[in-house]
């Protein structure tokens, strides 16, 4: 099976999960037990409506600068094996999961949904522990230094625009 058609594979199992079916259980216990009723309008509907679109876009980038780049999938299942630290990587260590936090952020907006708002809130405390506790002792095994120069130069989850005196591991290799 080629690296594409995996990559596909993994990524529907993995978003027909965490995007379509826990949703829908938040949804559903919103509608059981749900002591509120909220009216979203227009304007929550734009803003939902772009935030699901920009995260969306972000995780779609990430997921292609994997493969191209790390030849691999962002997946622990089959990760990359090379290090990408150009793209939206340059600016962020995580940007798939914000993308992601981003997506479950405009699902509880577009349904005015408090189930949705914390399911949203549980995913980036889960994927914070787990890139702290699992992937970056993991990345640190597997790239060494260059992992290390790339922790120094680049935040986990506020993005900032990389100095010109850092020693930026996007520009001395595009991916590695």
């Amino acid at each position: 099976m080629t690296l594409t058609l995996k990559n596909i594979l993994l990524n529907l199992v993995y978003y027909a999960i965490t995007v379509v079916a826990l949703p829908g259980v938040c949804l559903w216990a919103d509608a059981r037990w749900g002591p509120w009723r909220h009216e979203r309008g227009r304007l929550l509907e734009v803003t939902s409506s772009v935030l699901i679109a920009c995260g969306a876009g972000l995780q779609i980038w990430c997921i292609i600068m994997f493969q191209r780049l790390g030849r691999g999938t962002p997946s622990p299942a089959i990760p990359p094996e090379r290090l990408v630290t150009t793209g939206p990587y340059r600016y962020l260590r995580n940007p798939i999961n914000l993308g992601e936090v981003m997506v479950f952020l405009g699902l509880a907006g577009w349904f005015a949904s408090l189930g949705l708002l914390l399911y949203a809130l549980a995913a980036a405390v889960c994927f914070h522990l787990f890139i702290v506790a699992w992937e970056e002792p993991a990345h640190h095994r597997k790239f060494g230094e260059d992992y290390v120069l790339y922790r120094k130069a680049v935040n986990r989850w506020l993005p900032r625009m990389p100095r010109a005196s850092e020693n930026d591991p996007g520009k001395r290799r595009p991916a590695r």
